[in-house]
């Protein structure tokens, strides 16, 4: 069994708007699903023909992990390519709905830096009523349509509660909810890493390259 090295340095940083606006455009160049969730957004949301997308503010999250020392796949691996730093990054474009639905289409990543290793989920997240918290997650299917799935922010919402204690639940409960991005904003300058720490959980799926960093988030 492979042992893990320490980590030497963790840093976390929310970026202003128009950083954010730019991570979001350049994953978008070879993401192809997130355009595809805005291109849906105007039938999901139901709005006239020829109607514009009411959009506000994006937001971008980015936590890296460094180890002492690089950590090596353990036995039975078949990759050979050590990782000794993890990036993870979120970035979420907002919009408003005509009866009041607040809408994210959002990018997680994480990457093991000068590696091969990375995992990219996409998905919309749309709250009705204000429930953000309870928000119903949407992905783009193979045949090019939107589909409910139970997953990645069930998974954050599950790790803020089971392991960032008491300030990031109250956090989570009492941040303001008008929009995604003010609710995204507000947890993440009160919760701090732990925030960013939980999506990065959420989207490492447990790899022995990144759990180090994220942790372990099942289903």
């Amino acid at each position: 069994m492979t042992s893990t090295p320490a980590v030497k340095e963790s840093t976390f940083e929310v970026h202003n708007s128009q950083s954010a606006a730019q991570e979001w455009h350049r994953l978008a160049g070879y993401e192809s699903r997130l355009n595809q969730l805005i291109n849906d957004l105007p039938s999901r949301l139901r709005l006239p023909k020829g109607a514009a997308l009411s959009e506000g503010e994006t937001v971008g999250l980015t936590a890296t992990t460094t180890l002492t020392a690089p950590l090596r796949p353990p036995e039975g691996v078949t990759a050979s390519e050590p990782v000794e730093k993890v990036n993870h990054t979120l970035a979420a474009r907002t919009f408003s709905g005509p009866n009041g639905e607040q809408v994210a289409a959002c990018a997680a990543i994480i990457e093991g830096v000068d590696t091969s290793y990375k995992t990219v989920d996409v998905f919309l997240l749309e709250a009705i009523d204000g429930d953000l918290l309870h928000a119903n997650e949407l992905v783009v299917t193979s045949t090019g349509s939107l589909e409910e799935r139970d997953g990645w922010w069930d998974r954050v919402i599950r790790c803020l509660g089971r392991d960032c204690g008491g300030v990031c639940l109250s956090a989570a409960v009492s941040c303001p909810k008008v929009n995604w991005a003010a609710f995204l904003i507000c947890l993440a300058g009160r919760c701090g890493v732990c925030v960013i720490k939980c999506g990065a959980c959420a989207t490492c799926d447990c790899s022995w390259w990144c759990k180090w960093a994220a942790g372990c988030c099942e289903d």
